[in-house]
Order: structure tokens, then sequence, then C-alpha cells
């Protein structure tokens, strides 16, 4: 039996019901899924669904980034801090 999407992205570090709720919505299913996509990738989608609903964030961002790897979102190196910035500016304009 297939475990709830819901449950199993809220197993990840960092991500919150809110979300989670946000994730399953553009498709993801899985961990898996999320990790295959990948952060920039998986943002953009969450980006284009969700900019004129909600504010989505650099935090955000690293707490994405934070499920995808494993780590605290404050573990995060400053360079690719800098990357996901980078990203979020760029789909701003």
């Amino acid at each position: 039996m297939r475990t709830d999407p819901k449950e199993e992205l809220l197993a990840l570090i960092n991500l919150g019901p809110k979300s989670v709720a946000q994730l399953v919505d553009i498709g993801i299913i899985s961990s898996d899924h999320l990790i295959e996509l990948g952060t920039e990738e998986v943002f953009r989608r969450l980006y284009f669904r969700f900019c004129d609903e909600h504010r989505l964030s650099v935090n955000y961002l690293y707490a994405l980034e934070g499920a995808i790897t494993g780590h605290d979102w404050r573990l995060i190196p400053m360079s690719r801090k800098q990357e996901l910035k980078d990203l979020l500016k760029d789909l701003k304009s």
C-alpha cells in the first residue's frame, strides 16, 4: 500500500503542512519525486503556480534545498544560498 504523499513529504526536514500542500498541488507525489526534480525546478513550478496567491521567499527555497539534501536549511553553504537568491531574483524579473 502506497504512503500518502503528504505524510511522506512531511517527514522531510524543513517542510511543514502548508509547503507540503503546495508541493502536492503541483504534482509532487513523493520525496523521490521532489529529489528527482531538484530545488530549482520545484521552486519554478511553485512560483508560477502560486506567485499571485502567496509570497514565495528565499527562505522557502532554503527549506526546499534542505529537504532535498537532508540538512537543516541553516547549514546550506553561502555559495549555494547565493545561487538560490539569484534564482528568485531571476524569476521575479
